[in-house]
């Protein structure tokens, strides 16, 4: 018989809710309603395989797991992106992707872990730009469910830590705050832009 830790049952509905999250992501993207921004997706990939990394070096437990399986779909989107993503990049875009990537040698020579996982949260919020700007102009771009599902999935991923800290579930914690926070953002731009368009 088959015994499962918490933890592991915890990181297994992550990992369940992440294929969830991507499927329909995916889905969105074939039906030609999601235009992925390369830039966000691709450092997405290396930001959270780093994160992964930090958190394996903590001994966060399974939660790790979650991490890997998001860094390698990530890097996956971040191909299909560049076939039937969003093609309007703003010098701004770039200005964040290059921040984000001349950030990744600060954390390889950060001998903390818990300095690392600081740095990278710093990472992703510069990798959020380019999709916050794109979704900006325009809400309709990135569905809101998907990203409903990526905070469920760090919410859970939260109870996948072995060896609860600060810093072990800071960066789970701030994943599931920043996907739900978009999720709010699109849906208020969404509204906003209804109204103008109404009024």
């Amino acid at each position: 018989m088959l015994d499962f830790s918490n933890a592991e049952m915890f990181a297994g509905l992550a990992i369940l809710v992440s294929v969830i999250r991507y499927g329909t992501y995916l889905w969105s993207i074939y039906k030609g309603e999601t235009r992925p921004h390369v830039f966000s997706w691709f450092n997405w990939g290396v930001v959270t395989g780093i994160g992964a990394y930090a958190q394996f070096a903590l001994n966060g437990g399974p939660s790790a797991w979650v991490l890997v399986v998001v860094s390698c779909t990530c890097l996956f989107i971040s191909v299909v992106a560049l076939f039937v993503g969003e093609k309007n990049i703003a010098k701004s875009d770039w200005w964040a992707f290059l921040g984000a990537l001349i950030a990744i040698p600060v954390w390889m020579i950060t001998d903390s872990p818990a300095m690392a996982i600081i740095v990278i949260i710093v990472i992703d919020i510069l990798t959020y730009y380019p999709t916050l700007r794109k979704s900006w102009n325009d809400p309709w771009s990135e569905p809101p469910v998907s990203y409903f599902w990526a905070g469920l999935r760090y919410f859970l991923a939260l109870f996948a830590v072995t060896n609860p800290s600060l810093e072990t579930l800071a960066y789970p914690f701030f994943l599931m705050a920043t996907d739900w926070g978009f999720m709010i953002y699109i849906i208020i731009r969404r509204r906003i832009l209804e109204k103008v368009k109404h009024a």
